[in-house]
């Protein structure tokens, strides 16, 4: 008999560890319903006994857990998988079938009464391409209270029971009384919306068209309760609609009145609810984590926008805005930069007509489309959200239907800004960066129309396909984004630093941080570098740059930092230590400095030759 070859001896041994390999990789315990046939001589014994008997025909030791019915019988036994189980016991022939004792969840389907016509929040099929898919991100989170989103509106009414549960305090910051229409003086703690509606004789008020211009009459539109409903209207409670942010909080910014909102007053609000100082306001309690604005006005981003988005953005505050309805140019303050814009597409995914389109939109959700305009049709895709009865000042509260008209980027900016609700009660460790990218890369891709032109051309009502350079990235897809908020694994950067070899005094040194590392999806967008110590001040080349130089002086122990920043505003930090060396120098003849060693072995030949003299003598 040969000798085991050592190829032999370690295949031998990994056929031993084979079946402890399988066995690790398989759950510890099976579970499985077995239902015996009707001429089984099984069912002669107890029930117990049966089941121990087929565990006994596979090799197995099994136990009965309970009995559904008369024949059939929940078996357990360990080693193998509920499935493998199943597969064994299926092929007894006493067996009429066996199936894995599966476990089922709590689906998070609402039952409030008018979620049917809620198609916006359903799951897509062919022929609504453009829903949401909320009611899939329910089953991994049911928003949270902790999260509060700022509706800065007309304001709202405090009173509907659809919304009450869900309101923290808010604030009115329109500072003219006849636009505030409220009978109070300037701003105030009551964010309550009066009605914004316009009569015969406002319009011809001096005071009121010097204030707001050429007026036409209107009934109020309870805009802000229209939008906050959308957003997050008390869901599961047996009553009227279910709202996008499940447990979301409300805050009401109540910012436009009969003439609409003066910028003062909306960049005021915006502020306040990011947690800002605002002169003359007491300071906000519950910061918004997330801003909605369901507002409008054509121009290019201002100044005085830009400025209060960057401070918002810096307290951590995502602004979400409406693109616009005016079919063109996307509006201010959703051209801002920083800003979530979005468009607003049909039911079927093109972009529809009135919806305002750019490159300043980051994503497109559903914004109600009727498809017939016939007087007296009932309009088939509305976005069915809460409302007032009153024409004029407040009367009964009640939900809008198919005979309303809702519809406009007004009411899909909340559904993106309830999916972000989403995504910060999934991950309160995203930053408002996070959550706009996420949205983005989790987005369904637009569908194409065939019969339509491509954005940014139109047909004649104003529909086209979209495109990422004029609609954002996709249609919101808020299962997808709920789903990468709630697998992100949010981290600081790590800053990581190489130095060049043999670091000498006066020769400039390469730095290297492009090992550093940061967070999935994140990206590296600031580098500082600084000298923390040594026995001179050293130059960089430039210090925030990824890849620079530094020259030290003289030689000596140096100590160098970097701060390394990403896209989402976190930040880390690392140390190096650079031990530089003496520059070496050069003799007056062009040849190196001699060094000690030899200037020894010159000596020793020096007194050797004069030694050889001194007997010569």
């Amino acid at each position: 008999m040969k000798a085991p070859t050592r190829t032999s001896l370690v295949l031998s041994a990994l056929a031993a560890l084979l079946p402890l390999c399988a066995h690790a990789a398989e759950p510890s315990e099976a579970r499985v319903i077995v239902k015996l046939k009707a001429s089984s001589p099984l069912k002669q014994i107890q029930a117990a006994g049966r089941v121990e008997t087929l565990g006994t025909r596979l090799g197995l030791t099994a136990h009965m857990l309970s009995q559904p019915g008369r024949d059939l019988h929940v078996m357990r036994a360990s080693g193998l998988s509920s499935e493998a189980l199943a597969a064994r016991l299926a092929r007894d022939a006493d067996v009429e079938y066996a199936v894995p004792d599966r476990i089922k969840k709590i689906s998070a389907l609402p039952n409030d009464p008018l979620f049917g016509f809620q198609w916006y929040l359903q799951a897509p099929d062919t022929t609504r391409l453009a829903a949401t898919n909320a009611q899939a991100a329910w089953d991994l989170t049911r928003g949270s209270s902790a999260v509060v989103v700022a509706v800065v509106d007309s304001g709202v009414r405090l009173d509907h029971e659809d919304l009450a549960p869900r309101l923290v305090a808010g604030y009115d910051f329109i500072t003219d009384n006849l636009n505030a229409n409220d009978g109070q003086s300037g701003r105030d703690a009551d964010p309550s919306d009066p009605g914004d509606y316009v009569s015969l004789a406002d319009r011809s008020n001096p005071a009121l068209i010097a204030l707001c211009g050429t007026l036409s009459t209107q009934a109020s539109s309870w805009h802000g309760t229209q939008v906050a409903g959308i957003l997050s209207a008390e869901t599961n409670n047996s009553r009227g609609i279910a709202g996008m942010g499940g447990a979301t909080r409300i805050q009401p910014v109540r910012v436009l009145g009969k003439c609409g909102g003066f910028d003062s007053d909306i960049i005021a609000g915006m502020r306040w609810a990011a947690g800002l100082a605002v002169p003359g306001v007491p300071t906000n309690p519950t910061p918004a984590r997330v801003i909605n604005l369901s507002l409008a006005g054509a121009g290019s981003c201002s100044a005085a926008y830009r400025s209060a988005i960057a401070e918002i953005r810096a307290a951590g505050t995502l602004i979400v805005a409406a693109a616009g309805n005016e079919s063109g140019a996307v509006d201010e303050p959703a051209n801002c930069p920083g800003v979530l814009a979005v468009a607003g597409i049909r039911h079927v995914g093109t972009k529809v007509g009135y919806s305002s389109h750019g490159i300043e939109v980051g994503i497109s959700a559903p914004a109600g489309n009727c498809v017939n305009i016939q007087a007296g049709q009932p309009c088939l895709f509305p976005l069915v959200t809460l409302t007032n009865q009153g024409s004029t000042s407040p009367a009964g509260n009640t939900y809008t239907g198919t005979g309303d008209s809702t519809v406009g980027t007004s009411f899909a900016a909340p559904l993106v800004a309830g999916t972000a609700a989403l995504m910060l009660a999934a991950n309160p460790a995203l930053t408002e960066t996070d959550v706009s990218r996420f949205i983005k890369s989790s987005a369904t891709p637009f569908p194409l129309d065939n019969t339509l032109p491509t954005c940014p051309i139109t047909s004649a009502d104003g529909q086209c396909n979209c495109t990422t350079t004029t609609c954002g990235a996709g249609m919101l897809n808020t299962v997808g984004a709920v789903s990468a908020a709630a697998a992100a694994a949010i981290t600081d950067p790590v800053a990581k630093i190489s130095v060049s070899a043999s670091p000498m005094a006066g020769t400039p040194i390469t730095l290297d941080s492009t090992g550093s590392t940061v967070s999935s999806g994140a990206t590296l967008v600031g580098w500082k570098w600084t000298q923390l110590s040594g026995p001179g001040t050293g130059s960089f080349s430039a210090d925030n740059v990824a890849s620079p130089s530094f020259t030290a002086p003289v030689a000596g122990t140096y100590v160098l930092s970097l701060t390394v920043t990403d896209d989402s505003g976190r930040q880390g930090t690392n140390q190096v230590t650079v031990e530089v060396q003496v520059a070496a120098t050069k003799s007056s003849g062009g040849g190196g400095a001699m060094d000690p060693g030899s200037l020894g072995v010159l000596l020793c030949l020096a007194i050797l030759t004069a030694k050889r003299r001194f007997f010569r003598h």
